[in-house]
């Protein structure tokens, strides 16, 4: 080994140096006066052990040992000193001395200390040398195989062989953050598309913040790419919010001609080889919620806040607006309320879409009376498949919105024909009784209506009022019953008419002759006819 002497007594320097040329003859020792000297020689000697006194002009000891953990030189540091202060040890420790001797040093302690601290130096090397060659054989194995291995720790499936072969790579060491992030691809031809240079991209695009390792999730598909990176550094995510932003925008602008970029974004790992499984699991809910616009596709976790309980729209206010002259009401209706479910994006996408599906099968069983079966099982695709599969709320929202409308385009046709059959009825109903006192009033409460708007709908459907059809079912009659020959004042009576002159006077107006007229020339024409 290599052990440099530190004090600023020559006495206890030569002392210390003879000490262990005569422990450990096959040892090389350098001595130096003070701490400054001493961190010149671990820079450029690199000793494996420093053995330093605490009390020192210019740099003392443990100025010295906070140096080197600063600069991360890793040489063994074993502090002497002729104070036995639990304080001088406290500090030593807390800056990664290996131990503390009390002076006057016993060559026995310092042999001990000395074949310690060989065994740990014989340890470290074998365990730096598996890790380099093992890390040498990943580099040289297939992608499949180290996704394999990745995929198998962020699972939490790895066998203990393959814990240990990851556990002793350096990157899976220290704190970092850990990203999903999604390529959805355009429809269109992707002939240009290269998987692999898109995970290099993306490994690149977060190198920028610490030492990335990007793998695939997934085997790329026709519409999605997955990946994970685990970017190990010293600085949380949280205080670099904006720079990640603007290198995530500046990504997706770059493959915007083939898709669209998204990622999530998981806590702070204080230990990675500890934290990333279940920051990665946070990191793919995190992602989900790239469903809102508002994140501009990239969700941090410790952004999302808890709701509330959801509230559905009111399917009775829903279902009279659907009734109405304009679709829109119902339409506005509902998407006030989604926005206000929708919680500026931090509601879950499942919870907002097993609300839509309820909305729709909601209005589904409230019209199944109104309207054709065709429209029920058109709530129903939508409520089961369309409405799950939605990538995005927009989405969501216009798939509701077209459902509003052809569910208000379809009760407006059933009331338009609903109305035809109900004036047809109407109008057979005047003639079965035409010869009763026929009011407006009367015929609204025979078909359940309301006398206004049931005078509107007769007005607007045959173009004539309520009293103009009675006056021409009960002329119809008249025309009859006179060409029967049958006299005029029965023939008023059968029409309704309690006054005959009345009823000859309408007649008159209606045929343009008089009753009296209208029979003699009736008459003898069906005798002619016999």
């Amino acid at each position: 080994m290599k052990v440099l002497i530190v004090d600023d007594e020559p006495r206890h320097r030569r002392g210390m140096a003879n000490m262990i040329h005569a422990l450990r003859p096959e040892d090389q020792v350098l001595v130096a006066k003070d701490g400054a000297e001493a961190l010149e020689f671990v820079r450029s000697e690199k000793p494996d052990v420093v053995l330093t006194d605490i009390r020192m002009p210019n740099l003392d000891g443990l100025s010295f040992l906070k140096l080197l953990e600063d600069e991360g030189l890793r040489t063994k540091v074993v502090m002497i000193s002729a104070y036995n202060l639990f304080e001088y040890a406290q500090t030593a420790i807390r800056h990664g001395a290996y131990d503390y001797l009390l002076k006057p040093v016993d060559a026995e302690k310092v042999e001990d200390v000395l074949r310690r601290l060989e065994d740990q130096l014989a340890a470290e090397f074998r365990q730096h040398s598996e890790s380099e060659a093992l890390k040498h054989r990943l580099s040289l194995t297939s992608s499949a195989y180290r996704n394999g291995l990745f995929l198998s720790w962020l699972n939490g499936s790895l066998t203990d062989t393959e814990r240990q072969e990851l556990e002793a790579l350096e990157e899976m060491q220290g704190s970092g953050m850990v990203v999903f992030s999604e390529f959805r691809f355009e429809p269109g031809p992707q002939a240009e598309w290269d998987p692999a240079a898109w995970l290099r991209r993306l490994e690149q695009a977060w190198a920028e913040f610490g030492e990335a390792n990007t793998f695939s999730l997934n085997a790329p598909r026709e519409d999605v790419c997955q990946a994970v990176t685990i970017v190990r550094t010293s600085r949380p995510a949280q205080e670099r919010k904006l720079e990640i932003r603007q290198m995530a925008a500046s990504l997706g602008t770059e493959w915007a001609k083939y898709g669209r970029f998204t990622h999530g974004i998981g806590p702070d790992c204080r230990s990675l080889w500890m934290e990333a499984p279940q920051a990665y699991r946070a990191a793919q809910t995190a992602h989900q919620y790239n469903f809102h616009d508002r994140w501009e596709g990239i969700v941090f976790q410790d952004e999302l806040l808890s709701v509330r309980d959801p509230v559905l729209p009111d399917g009775e206010k829903l279902f009279e607006a659907l009734q109405g002259r304009d679709a829109e009401a119902a339409v506005e209706m509902c998407r006030a309320a989604f926005v206000q479910l929708a919680a500026d994006g931090h509601a879950a996408p499942n919870l907002i879409k097993e609300c839509a599906a309820l909305t729709l099968m909601k209005i589904k069983s409230r019209i199944r009376d109104y309207v054709d079966r065709r429209i029920g099982s058109v709530l129903t695709h939508s409520a089961l498949d369309e409405v799950p599969s939605c990538r995005a709320y927009t989405d969501l929202m216009a798939i509701l919105e077209t459902r509003l409308r052809e569910v208000h385009d379809a009760i407006r046709q059933s009331q338009s024909d609903k109305s035809e059959r109900i004036v047809d009825e109407c109008l057979r109903w005047i003639q079965e009784n035409a010869k009763e006192e026929l009011t407006l009033e009367r015929a609204a409460e025979h078909f359940f209506f309301n006398a206004s708007y049931f005078s509107t709908l007769i007005k607007s459907r045959t173009g004539k009022t309520f009293s103009d059809h009675v006056t021409e079912a009960r002329m119809r009659r008249a025309r009859e019953l006179l060409a029967a020959n049958r006299r005029i004042y029965e023939v008023a009576a059968e029409c309704g008419y309690q006054d005959t002159k009345y009823f000859c006077r309408v007649f008159k107006k209606q045929n343009g002759m008089s009753p009296e007229a209208y029979k003699h020339t009736s008459f003898p024409q069906r005798s002619g006819e016999g």
